[in-house]
């Protein structure tokens, strides 16, 4: 890949190398990025965490006591970035069903239709009362969509989201579509509570349209361009301290016209700068950790009660990171005890 070149280019000539992974169209990220070494001659920082994604969900089915759910995924994952994930249910004895989302989706369903039988179907449908999404949110709307208006779920359903990339208004949209319940997880940054520091990070002060979690623009944003941003702000305050502090390494042996061109001799020491110099930006604290990861990240855990009601609300359930780990009750909520959806079967004993 052009990362992977770009990384070894970067260890042979001593260049800090700040890699964020990004996904295609809003697609959630797949584990499989970049090959991380030992060796000293490692010049690549992370800037977007870890994939966390399969850490999340497994706490998530675990909390909620998930044992038969079916994964939907789209054209554009790379279904290799759930393969821990898959392999740690079957542990449990987990009942696992994967199907790719196509992207003719009304397609899709009609030959559902055309090709099971009744017997299959009522299969089907029973299956689909536990299901994860893994895909876009534009296509999740379109997949909810379908499936609610050919009846091939009830009320009593209940679907989980799961993507990095999911804004407001898209936690919105996919609310109202759904019936069952409907459980959403996706990456968060923090935010000041004082309205007054939301735009000042130190020293810097951000663009309201960016740091304004309520203006459409920032709503727009992906979350590589966040990182991207705040890729920039790091770097500036690196070149602005090495100025500083006149320790600057010429970097005239760097040459794509020459055959003999070297290895910067102060990339090292430019490296370890960047490393050092964390800020404070649209992500949150961006800092590396040994590795050269970034070990700063949360999401949050979005739920509805069960219903069919159209604009049901949604509220906060939890929180989870990698070091404490989930934070919050995702306790299943049973149904309420009506007759809605139920089906009778009445026989009469002469």
């Amino acid at each position: 890949t052009s990362a992977g070149s770009l990384q070894s280019l970067a260890d042979a000539m001593h260049i800090p190398h700040l890699f964020i992974q990004r996904s295609t169209a809003g697609t959630p990220r797949s584990g499989c990025g970049l090959t991380r070494s030992n060796r000293n001659d490692d010049y690549t920082l992370s800037v977007r965490p870890p994939v966390y994604l399969n850490d999340v969900i497994l706490r998530v089915i675990t909390e909620y006591a998930w044992q038969k759910f079916i994964i939907f995924y789209d054209n554009d994952y790379d279904i290799r970035g759930i393969q821990e994930f898959l392999d740690k249910v079957s542990q449990q004895g987990m009942d696992v069903a994967l199907q790719k989302v196509e992207n003719n989706i009304n397609k899709m369903i009609t030959g559902l239709f055309s090709t099971m039988r009744i017997e299959e179907l009522n299969r089907y449908r029973d299956t689909l009362r536990r299901a994860i999404l893994v895909m876009n949110p534009s296509t999740a709307k379109s997949f909810i969509t379908e499936v609610v208006e050919t009846n091939l779920v009830a009320f009593d359903c209940h679907w989980i989201i799961i993507n990095e990339e999911i804004n407001d208004l898209d936690v919105q949209e996919l609310v109202r579509r759904s019936i069952g319940r409907l459980t959403i997880i996706r990456q968060t940054f923090p935010v000041p509570q004082n309205i007054s520091q939301r735009c000042f990070r130190g020293n810097h002060r951000i663009s309201s349209s960016l740091c304004d979690p309520k203006d459409p623009f920032s709503q727009s944003m992906e979350i590589s361009n966040l990182y991207i941003y705040d890729t920039v702000l790091l770097l500036a305050n690196a070149f602005h301290k090495k100025l500083e502090d006149r320790k600057w390494h010429s970097m005239a042996s760097l040459t794509c016209i020459r055959k003999n061109s070297k290895p910067w001799q102060g990339g090292r020491s430019m490296l370890e700068t960047i490393k050092k110099g964390g800020v404070n930006g649209l992500t949150g604290e961006l800092e590396f950790a040994e590795n050269g990861g970034n070990p700063n990240v949360h999401f949050e855990i979005l739920g509805t009660n069960y219903g069919e009601d159209l604009g049901r609300g949604i509220r906060k359930l939890g929180c989870w990171n990698p070091v404490t780990g989930l934070n919050g009750s995702l306790t299943d909520r049973k149904l309420e005890n009506n007759m809605r959806g139920v089906v009778l079967r009445v026989v009469t004993v002469l």
